[in-house]
């Protein structure tokens, strides 16, 4: 990641469990209205199941009338790695993904997938398009 220029730095914050700074990294997709629309903090507003999740990524991809894009966020300093873990941990232990509350104009949803170091990309993403 050190040779990429970061799109975004902000805050992720949900409420009770974790607040750190956080970097996205592009990974699949166009990011020209990501960059201008991301808040300053995303609010995670709750969980979701997966299948829900995908089950409307895959309607999205039918339609052809919207785009999805994939960042790789990464905490900016080591206490922030902390409070990342502690959200990792929180979503994954429950088999949940994090839901965005923030309303934003081009970006309808926002999810955080947690995927471990060894995990694979879930197959409804692949193949990237690449950034840009």
């Amino acid at each position: 990641l050190a040779r990429l220029n970061f799109i975004w730095k902000g805050f992720i914050n949900m409420p009770s469990v974790a607040k750190f700074v956080i970097k996205a990294y592009p990974v699949s997709g166009s990011f020209e209205y990501l960059m201008e629309d991301l808040p300053d903090s995303i609010q995670v507003g709750g969980r979701i199941s997966p299948h829900t999740v995908w089950e409307y990524v895959e309607k999205i991809k039918a339609s052809g009338t919207k785009e999805i894009c994939v960042v790789r966020f990464t905490p900016v300093t080591e206490e922030d790695q902390i409070s990342y873990a502690l959200l990792f941990a929180y979503f994954s232990s429950r088999k949940r993904y994090g839901v965005a509350a923030n309303n934003m104009k081009q970006v309808k949803d926002l999810y955080l997938i947690p995927l471990g170091s060894s995990d694979k990309v879930p197959h409804h993403l692949v193949p990237f398009d690449g950034p840009g």
